[in-house]
């Protein structure tokens, strides 16, 4: 059954407001109430088909929303899927159960043999420049040379995990910060860029850009399309 149109304007608004609140620097008191509208929300999306859960950005690349285990994340992920690397964004308050769900657990991942990158950022935050090197070096040692599946995911699969899979493809895809966003959003239309998330994300590319025609063709070969 579909929500009404006026009750989820109402809760989008909320989830709109919590962001403003807290890119505005909000208490850290109040923060998990910003993490729990905006949950909803992203539950509410789902439950409406209106966002899917996550996306295949590259056949071994995926990119997401925080999986949850009440609503059977873990095994679709890994026996559907194939996942079989995981690299969390979230902080660790982001992780424990809460009275909407109950995120799938670093040692429910550990026992099925998932292998973990942790990048703990703070919501609507960019993470640090080191954090993002160390998870795009994760991602290409997984997808790139073990050839393994990798879920990256925040809480909504739309900033903090999207600068992740961004530098990722800037450094090992060879392209620009530009062209290397508008893929992914491609591939997942939702995603979004605070500010300072498209700030370190800069950084980045200053420090490891080389777009060449390899780059894309390389895309191309993973069933991308070309531009």
């Amino acid at each position: 059954m579909r929500m009404p149109a006026k009750i989820f304007g109402v809760i989008r608004q909320m989830s709109i407001q919590a962001d403003y609140n807290s890119s505005a620097a909000m208490a850290k008191h109040n923060r998990g109430v910003v993490f729990h509208v905006s949950l909803l929300y992203n539950l509410l999306l789902k439950h409406e088909q209106r966002r899917p859960w996550w996306s295949h950005i590259e056949p071994k690349l995926i990119l997401g929303a925080l999986p949850l285990q009440d609503k059977n994340h873990l095994d679709q992920l890994v026996q559907t899927e194939g996942v079989k690397a995981i690299v969390t964004m979230n902080q660790p308050v982001e992780l424990l159960p809460n009275f909407l769900s109950t995120p799938v657990s670093p040692a429910e991942w550990e026992g099925v043999q998932v292998v973990q990158c942790f990048g703990s950022t703070g919501d609507f935050s960019p993470p640090t420049l080191v954090t993002i090197e160390r998870c795009v070096e994760f991602i290409h040692e997984q997808v790139d040379v073990q050839q393994h599946t990798t879920y990256v995911h925040c809480k909504a699969g739309r900033g903090r995990s999207t600068v992740v899979v961004v530098a990722f493809l800037i450094q090992y895809r060879s392209l620009t910060l530009d062209e290397a966003f508008q893929f992914v959003k491609t591939k997942r239309p939702h995603v979004s860029l605070h500010p300072k998330q498209r700030q370190i994300l800069h950084e980045f590319s200053e420090k490891y850009s080389s777009s060449s025609p390899a780059g894309l063709t390389s895309l191309q070969e993973n069933g991308s399309p070309s531009k």
